[in-house]
């Protein structure tokens, strides 16, 4: 079965630096797949590859079989890669429903005129959005909040109207950068079994970068460990947890880059 996302040697240089080199990780659908290592390791800098924020000085990145290193982030997140960011990006003076609206809108098909001039099927389009939209906050547990202003949420409940938000752009990979940043062990508890949940209920397959690694061992199928910006191991969590050399540098380490 082909990798619904493969980096084939993606490799990305600023200047002398050497930020990734040669990545290859491979995610197959309905998986969940945690990167790790130490500040520096070059973990968000790959998912900024993936993303279309950095284009590869070399190598491929494959997304459903399709190359897609060199398209912009817009164009990827509608061919169904969607992510989320170690420091919360929510439109933080707007309601929770607005939040997810907002990125309901990139499937829209109305035309600008037609949303304009409030034509029937533009009229039609954004009823249909909004009940999508207060679906999603149904199903992450946030449709009472959906008139509160997004800043007012507590920590945790921001960080999942953020994952809401990522699931409005109907996505088949959801990139998770840093989900449990910030959190108590309860509410991180809570989070892992979220993930596995909206994994579930949405047919995601999702990809993370998270330093909490009871969430990590718990949560994942295969583990990448990333130092330097080079794949230092590779394996399910009992293979990466006995591996000596990320026991001794990795396991435990500080906040992500």
């Amino acid at each position: 079965m082909a990798a619904l996302l493969e980096t084939k040697d993606v490799t990305i240089r600023f200047g002398g630096l050497v930020a990734v080199n040669l990545l290859n990780i491979e995610v197959n659908k309905g998986e969940i797949i945690a990167i790790i290592g130490p500040n520096g390791a070059g973990k968000t800098t790959a998912f900024n590859l993936i993303t279309g924020v950095y284009t590869p000085t070399e190598g491929d990145v494959l997304f459903d079989g399709e190359k897609i290193n060199g398209k912009r982030p817009d164009e990827i997140t509608k061919l169904g890669i969607a992510r989320t960011f170690q420091n919360i990006r929510l439109f933080k003076d707007l309601t929770v429903l607005e939040n997810v609206l907002i990125a309901t809108h990139l499937n829209v098909k109305a035309g600008f005129f037609s949303s304009v001039l409030n034509l029937p099927h533009a009229r039609k389009e954004e009823k249909e959005m909004i009940k999508f939209a207060e679906f999603l906050l149904e199903e992450t547990g946030l449709l009472q909040y959906k008139n509160d202003i997004a800043s007012s949420l507590p920590y945790g409940l921001q960080r999942r109207l953020e994952i809401a938000r990522a699931l409005a752009t109907k996505p088949k990979l959801l990139l998770l950068d840093e989900p449990a940043a910030g959190m108590n062990p309860k509410e991180s508890d809570d989070l892992t079994d979220f993930i596995r949940e909206i994994r579930d209920k949405f047919g995601l397959t999702v990809l993370l970068i998270e330093h909490h690694m009871q969430l990590v061992m718990d949560i994942s199928d295969r583990i990448y460990v990333l130092e330097y910006g080079c794949t230092i191991a590779k394996g399910v969590p009992a293979e990466i947890q006995s591996n000596p050399a990320v026991i001794k540098a990795y396991l435990g380490e500080g906040d992500d880059e």
